[in-house]
C-alpha cells in the first residue's frame, strides 16, 4: 500500500476528528497495588478476557481539539487520496522528549503498516529537533495499541489511573538518539 505521511492541513482536521479510534481487545493489563512495611508493590499482569470487548477511544473530539491547540506537529497518513491515520506531537524540551498524545489509524487500514509509518515519521520529527526520547500513551484495555508500541521498541515506563476520564493510561518510551 502506498501511504504518504505529511503535516496536516487545516482541511484535514475534520477528517481526523471523524476517525474511529476504538479497538477490539481480548487482553488487558491489570494493575494491582499493595502496600506493606514501607513498600509499595505494583504488579502489571497480562489478563486474557473471557470475550473480546470494544475499547472506546479515551478522548472526545472536543478534548482532541483542545490538545491540538498546543501541539507542535500533527502528522497524517494518506492513502489513495484518503486520510487513514494521524498522530500529534509535542516537543517537551525540558526532558528531551517528543510526546504523542493522540494516535489513530482508521479500522480499514490497521495492520497494514500505516501506524508503523506514522511512528517512523514521529521519530524522524523528533530527531530533527535533537530530542532523545519518544513517549506515547495507551489505555490499559487497548491491547492492540500496547502490542504495537512494544513491537516497535517502546518500553512500558509508567501509568496514571486517573489520566483518562474512564480508563487507566499506560505510558511507553523509546530512546531515539
Amino acid at each position: 500500500m502506498n501511504v504518504e505521511i505529511r503535516h496536516a492541513l487545516r482541511a484535514d482536521l475534520e477528517s481526523c476528528l471523524q476517525m474511529d479510534g476504538s479497538c477490539v481487545s481480548d487482553h488487558v493489563w491489570q494493575i494491582s497495588r499493595r502496600e506493606s512495611q514501607g513498600q509499595i508493590v505494583l504488579t502489571l499482569s497480562e489478563v486474557r478476557l473471557p470475550r473480546p470487548v470494544t475499547v472506546p477511544y479515551p478522548r472526545t473530539p472536543e478534548d482532541i481539539i483542545e490538545i491540538w491547540r498546543s501541539v507542535d506537529a500533527l502528522l497524517v497518513a494518506e492513502a489513495g487520496g484518503q486520510l487513514c491515520g494521524y498522530l500529534d506531537l509535542r516537543a517537551e524540551g525540558w526532558h528531551s522528549t517528543a510526546r504523542i498524545t493522540n494516535f489513530i489509524v482508521s479500522n480499514g487500514y490497521r495492520q497494514q503498516g500505516v501506524g508503523t509509518r506514522l511512528l517512523g515519521a514521529a521519530v524522524q520529527w523528533a530527531r530533527t529537533r535533537r530530542l532523545q526520547y519518544l513517549m506515547a500513551e495507551a489505555p490499559a484495555q487497548s491491547w492492540p495499541a500496547i502490542s504495537f508500541y512494544r513491537k516497535l521498541g517502546l518500553e512500558f515506563c509508567g501509568f496514571h489511573d486517573r489520566y483518562y476520564s474512564n480508563q487507566v493510561a499506560l505510558f511507553f518510551i523509546r530512546r531515539i538518539s
